[in-house]
Formats: C-alpha cells, structure tokens, sequence
C-alpha cells in the first residue's frame, strides 16, 4: 500500500486521541459524570466517555479514508458539489417521501421481495414528477462518478454493522431518502445512472437488511475493495491493525489512562 496512505492513517488516528483527549474535553466529561449517579466509578466511566467519543470521530475519519481511496485509484472523479459536505440543500417531493415511508412500512409489515422491490421504488423515485416539494439540510458521505462508464455512486459509509433496531431502521430510510434528494438535484432519469450503496467498512454482518438488498446496494469491508478498489483491503485492515498494537499507540492510551485516573 501506499506509504502516504499509511502515513495518513497514522497521523489521523493519533489526532484523534490527541482531540478527544485534551484537558477541556476530559473536564467536560467530569462535569456530565459528577451529576449522575452509578456504581461504576466515576473516573472510569469519563475514560469510557472518552473511548466512545473516539470511536465517534473513527467513523467519521473511515469517510474520509474511503474518499482519499476513490480519488487516489484514478477512474473515478469525486462530485465534489456535494460529497463530504454536510451543509447541502436538497429537495424531495411530497409523493417521494411517501412512497419511502410506505415501502419502509412494507418491508416491515410484509413478505416482499426487496431484491424486486427495492428497483422498483427506486424507479418510481426517478420518474416521478411532483412539483410539490420540501426542501432539506442533508449531509453526503460521498458521491462520485465512474468516469468510463458514467455511472454515479452515492456511497452511506458506516464503519460497523452494529446498530440497534431503532438505528438500523433511520438508517436505511435516511439512505432511500438520500437517494431522492440526489435524484433531484443532479435530474437523474434513469435509476441505472445513480447507484447508492450502504457500504459497511469492517466485513461484520450483524443480521440480514429487511430494506436494502445486501448483493446489489450493501457492500462490506472487502466486497467494496474488491469491486471498486486497487488497493487491497486486507493491506488496509493489517496497517490498522499494526497501528493499534504499536508502541507508540499504546502509550498514548496509557498515557491517557494515567491522566484520567490521577484527575
């Protein structure tokens, strides 16, 4: 792999226990934790906090590595309009977030096909033309577009399949929704032009998808390496690996374990 990406993912990771565990953060935590009360010692549920917030920023940071990784194999040309930005606004119709609803509503309540239905909603989607709209601040993983084929590819990132049920239920209805608001922005008229994937960084499978069908609109760790990448996705999971089990990395978290217990 690249040494420049190594390098990125180093110096992403350490500042990211660098941010999460600054002075201001850890007396934040304090306060939050002072006013509860729980049998777990207060000093260890504020390292706890701290954990889980740098957890937080790691999914955010798996964007940016998947985006680097797109921009960097060469076929392909990030729309950069809208991919990574979270202030973008967007339209859907009245009839579209209907349609959306019901098919959630379906897909809960029935024994559908999705790998059927799933298309077709999406080309319902595309032809409909309702002028009655509502307009959305939305936020975009990323969007980019195969420049051979030109196709685009509206990509939901999640480092891990391990949401709860209310979760894993916004989700995917934010995914389909996502899906609309980008038809109508970039006028697309053929469901074939823009393919949105829910792609999970890490190869866990928590349970089947009930909304998405997992062969044509899910892909996992290696599925998407495989299918859109040069770079090896094993090469990516070692040098993440190496990077948690390294002196270096494992100080800093002592270290930070020090400073949180003597606090």
């Amino acid at each position: 792999m690249n040494d420049n990406i190594k390098e990125l993912i180093n110096e992403a990771v350490i500042k990211i226990i660098k941010h999460t565990s600054n002075q201001k953060k850890i007396e934040h935590l304090q306060k939050k934790h002072n006013a509860k009360i729980h049998f777990i010692p207060r000093k260890y549920r504020v390292f706890g906090g701290i954990l889980q917030s740098m957890n937080i920023q790691f999914g955010n940071f798996i964007e940016v590595l998947t985006t680097l990784f797109i921009k960097n194999d060469g076929r392909y040309k990030i729309i950069s309009d809208y991919s990574g930005k979270k202030n973008n606004f967007f339209k859907i119709s009245s009839k579209n977030e209907a349609l959306i609803d019901n098919y959630i509503t379906r897909c809960q309540t029935e024994n559908i096909n999705i790998n059927i239905e799933f298309q077709k909603l999406l080309k319902q989607i595309v032809n409909n033309k309702d002028t009655n709209t509502i307009k959305f601040k939305h936020d975009i993983d990323l969007l980019f577009e195969n420049t051979a084929t030109n196709k685009i590819y509206y990509l939901e990132c999640k480092y891990n399949d391990d949401h709860d049920t209310g979760k894993f239920v916004d989700i995917n209805r934010k995914f389909i929704k996502t899906y609309s608001y980008l038809a109508e922005e970039l006028n697309i008229t053929n469901s074939n032009k823009l393919i949105p994937i829910l792609f999970f960084f890490t190869n866990k499978k928590m349970k089947g998808n009930i909304y998405i069908p997992e062969t044509s609109n899910i892909r996992r760790g290696k599925t998407f390496f495989e299918e859109f990448l040069k770079i090896k996705y094993d090469h990516v999971d070692q040098c993440l690996s190496n990077l948690s089990e390294s002196p270096e990395t494992v100080k800093a978290f002592k270290d930070l374990y020090d400073k949180t217990m003597n606090m």
